[in-house]
């Protein structure tokens, strides 16, 4: 189970203006992906993008529930939950987050740690992920007094093993390929908008 860290600015209200706040609100939640035996990236990918889309608003009512809910037994059966270990936060493509031809610019100068020396961390390991400049940059944070530096260094290859693998997927040919979700009008399954998709290559050659 991951921590899943969001931007929380969801427009969940048609009276809610965010146009004029700045910042996040950053909603985090609990995920656990199941993902059944398979060493086809195309049938992983359909797995995990259906299983994200069927969390409501991105996850924010999580925090609502267990934070704000005036009904104490769902405070105490969300806070009895196992807490994850590992939190997961993607930021989006920050290279496209100000035009070039914009007077605010991203600070290069180093910025010191972002964490007190004292804190208590939340997770024994954070990763964050985003694009900039056109290249997907990936940060781990992890505690040396829990973890080696090899064992995290062996982690991170692992992931990037398994990420090229899913590229070299969606580069292919015959990649891509609909799913469920796509199709929110229809009461379909995978399986059966697969066997539909199937028809309709081999019927149309």
């Amino acid at each position: 189970m991951v921590d899943f860290e969001g931007h929380g600015r969801e427009e969940l209200f048609e009276d809610a203006d965010l146009s004029r706040t700045v910042g996040w609100f950053t909603s985090i939640f609990p995920l656990l992906l199941e993902l059944e035996n398979t060493a086809d990236p195309g049938e992983a990918l359909q797995s995990i993008k259906e299983q994200l889309r069927r969390i409501p608003n991105r996850g924010i009512g999580y925090g609502v529930l267990r934070y704000l809910s005036g009904n104490p037994e769902i405070v105490e059966q969300l806070q009895a939950m196992p807490q994850p270990e590992v939190s997961f936060n993607y930021l989006g493509q920050l290279d496209q987050v100000l035009p070039e031809s914009s007077t605010f610019k991203p600070a290069r100068e180093p910025i010191g740690s972002p964490y007190g020396l004292r804190g208590t961390r939340s997770h024994l390991l954070n990763i964050s992920g985003f694009v900039d400049e056109g290249r997907l940059r990936m940060y781990w944070t992890y505690s040396d007094v829990v973890h080696q530096r090899r064992t995290i260094e062996q982690l991170a290859q692992s992931f990037m093993t398994h990420l090229r693998s899913l590229i070299a997927h969606c580069q292919a040919a015959d990649a891509g390929g609909y799913t469920a979700s796509d199709f929110p009008l229809l009461d379909l399954s995978q399986e059966e908008l697969s066997a539909a998709f199937g028809r309709i290559r081999f019927e149309g050659g």
